[in-house]
């Protein structure tokens, strides 16, 4: 249920009814609940951790998670395609990896070390501009139309 914004009451919605952004949430809530709250090792992975999260809250879960992390034996691997992720103040260098297709569509993974990039750069930037490969190449556009 949600509160109405002159604090009167409150609506009920069925789960279908939620945006994409908050039933993403729920679905993530018991791996999050786990990683925070377990005391035995585990991995979690989660692939494209940031479908229907506000950039601002992709982030926030990896930050929260990183900080629970130095308590705890888990390890959260998760595939994304937001770019402010690609952050050396949040995320260690060695831990940042790329995922590259080549023409006959096989994927090759490569970790950002390769490439030793100076603490000091832009990885976001350099990463949009090409330099790390991953990007993804979608031939033209009006050959879709014929």
């Amino acid at each position: 249920s949600h509160r109405c914004s002159d604090d009167s009451h409150d609506i009920s919605f069925d789960l279908e009814e939620e945006s994409d952004g908050t039933r993403r949430l729920i679905e993530l809530t018991p791996a999050l609940y786990e990683m925070a709250h377990s005391n035995e090792s585990s991995v979690h992975i989660i692939d494209e951790i940031d479908r229907s999260l506000h950039p601002h809250l992709t982030r926030l879960l990896v930050r929260e998670h990183l900080e629970s992390e130095k308590n705890s034996q888990t390890q959260l691997v998760v595939t994304t395609h937001e770019t402010s992720l690609l952050d050396v103040s949040l995320i260690r260098r060695d831990e940042i990896w790329f995922i590259q297709k080549d023409e006959s569509g096989a994927s090759k993974l490569y970790s950002l070390n390769n490439f030793q990039p100076r603490y000091d750069k832009d990885i976001r930037k350099d990463y949009l501009l090409g330099r790390y490969g991953a990007i993804p190449f979608v031939g033209d556009f009006r050959r879709l139309n014929r």
